[in-house]
C-alpha cells in the first residue's frame, strides 16, 4: 500500500483511477485521493505494518540525502499522515531537481551550439568564451568538490593547466614562442584528460558538463588562435601571433615536460608530503589505481607508477603535437576525436538510463495486471 501510494501521488501510476478486470475488491477502483482514508482503517498497531513503514521510511531517507528521523513520522492516532508528510517532502525535493536538471540541460546544449558557432566562424569569440566561463567553473568545481570531499581532484594538472592558458592568453597573447607551450599544454596531457576519466557530453549534468570544459576549452581556444589568428584577435585587447615559429625542442619538448615535472613536484609535497589525505579521501591516484585497465596493465600500482605514466604520456603527446601543430587538418581531426569520445561516452550513459527504464517496463507492467 505505501508503494501503491507513492506511484500516485509521484503521477507514475494512474491505474487506480480506471476499474481492473477479474477482481471484486472495491480498492480496485479506487482512486489515489481516497487511499489516504483506506490507510486510516488498517490497525497501526500492527507490527508487520510498522515495519513496512519504518523499510519505507528508511529508503526515503536515502533517496533523500537528508536527516530524516523516525521520530519525524507522527503516530498520535494518524499514522498514515506521518508518512504523507514524509511523501510531500520527498516530491517537492524531486521536482525541485527536475527543474534543476532542466535548467542546466538547456543551459548546456545552447552552449554547445555557441561553442560549434565559435570554432567553425566566430573565431573572435573564444577567448572572451575562455575567459568568462574557466575562472567561474572551476571555482564552483573547487566549491562543489570541497562538499564532496573531491576537493583533492582540483589539485591535477588539468586545473594548472587551464590557469597557464589562461594566463598567456591575456598577458602574453602576442609572443609566438609561449604559444607553442599554450598548444602543447592545451592539446597534451590536459587533452588526454578526457580519456581517462571518461568525459561525457551528459547535459543535466553540470559536474561531468565542468569536466569535460576543463579538458576541451583549451584545445578549442588554441585551435581557433592558431589558424584564425586575425579573426581570433578582432575583439581582444592585443593581437595574437600572425606569423607563427615552428616547432622546436626548447618550447615543444623541454618547456611542457618542466611544466609536468614543476607541477608533479609540488602536488607531491602538497598531497602526500603535507596534507596526506585520509585513506577515503578520493585523489587522481587513488581513483585511476582503481580502474580495471590500470590493473591489467600494473597488478600492484604504486604513486611513483602514476608520476611515470604522466610523464610517458607527456612524451608521446609531445608528439603528437608536433604534428597537430604543424598540419590544420591534423589538429581537426584531434578536435573531432575528442567530440566524438565525449559524444560516445554520453551516448553510452543515456543508452544504460534508457535500459533500465526498459528493464523495469515489463515488471510495472506485470505489477499493474
Amino acid at each position: 500500500r505505501i508503494q501503491i501510494l507513492f506511484e500516485d501521488m509521484s503521477g507514475t501510476n494512474s491505474r487506480r483511477s480506471e476499474p481492473q478486470g477479474g477482481g471484486d475488491d472495491p480498492t480496485e477502483t479506487q482512486n489515489s485521493s481516497s487511499l489516504p482514508n483506506s490507510w486510516e482503517q488498517l490497525d497501526s498497531s500492527s507490527e508487520e505494518y510498522l515495519d513496512d513503514v519504518k523499510e519505507f521510511v528508511k529508503e526515503v531517507k536515502q533517496d533523500l540525502g537528508e536527516d530524516l528521523h523516525w521520530s519525524d513520522v507522527e503516530f498520535n492516532g494518524d499514522l498514515s499522515m506521518g508518512v504523507l508528510g514524509i511523501l510531500s517532502q520527498k516530491l517537492s525535493t524531486l521536482n525541485e531537481e527536475d527543474t534543476r536538471l532542466k535548467i542546466t540541460f538547456t543551459t548546456s546544449v545552447l552552449m554547445q551550439v555557441f561553442k560549434v558557432y565559435a570554432v567553425s566562424a566566430g573565431h573572435a569569440c573564444l577567448p572572451w568564451y575562455f575567459l568568462l566561463t574557466c575562472p567561474p567553473l572551476v571555482a564552483f568545481r573547487i566549491y562543489s568538490y570541497l562538499k564532496i570531499q573531491y576537493h583533492f581532484f582540483c589539485l591535477d594538472y588539468c586545473y594548472f593547466g587551464n590557469l597557464a592558458v589562461l594566463l598567456i592568453m591575456m598577458f602574453a597573447p602576442g609572443d609566438p614562442q609561449l604559444f607553442i607551450l599554450q598548444f602543447c599544454i592545451g592539446n597534451g596531457l590536459l587533452y588526454t584528460g578526457a580519456f581517462s576519466f571518461r568525459n561525457s557530453l551528459v547535459f543535466h549534468s553540470v559536474d561531468k558538463m565542468t569536466s569535460t570544459y576543463i579538458h576541451s576549452a583549451p584545445v578549442l581556444l588554441t585551435f581557433g588562435v592558431r589558424w584564425f589568428p586575425k579573426e581570433a584577435s578582432r575583439y581582444w585587447y592585443k593581437s595574437f601571433p600572425t606569423e607563427f615559429s615552428e616547432w622546436n625542442v626548447k618550447w615543444s619538448v623541454i618547456a611542457p615536460l618542466v611544466f609536468v615535472l614543476c607541477h608533479a613536484l609540488f602536488y607531491t609535497v602538497l598531497v602526500y608530503g603535507i596534507l596526506k589525505p585520509p585513506a577515503h579521501v578520493i585523489t587522481s591516484y587513488r581513483y585511476l589505481k582503481g580502474k580495471a585497465a590500470v590493473r591489467k596493465l600494473i597488478p600492484r600500482p604504486r604513486f611513483y607508477h602514476f608520476i611515470i605514466g604522466q610523464v610517458v604520456v607527456v612524451m608521446v603527446m609531445t608528439a603528437v603535437t608536433i604534428v597537430t601543430y604543424t598540419y590544420y587538418l591534423a589538429h581537426l581531426a584531434q578536435v573531432l576525436l575528442l567530440l566524438a569520445v565525449v559524444t560516445w561516452n554520453a551516448a553510452g550513459y543515456y543508452v544504460d538510463v534508457f535500459r533500465m527504464s526498459l528493464v523495469r517496463q515489463p515488471k510495472v507492467k506485470a505489477k499493474e495486471n
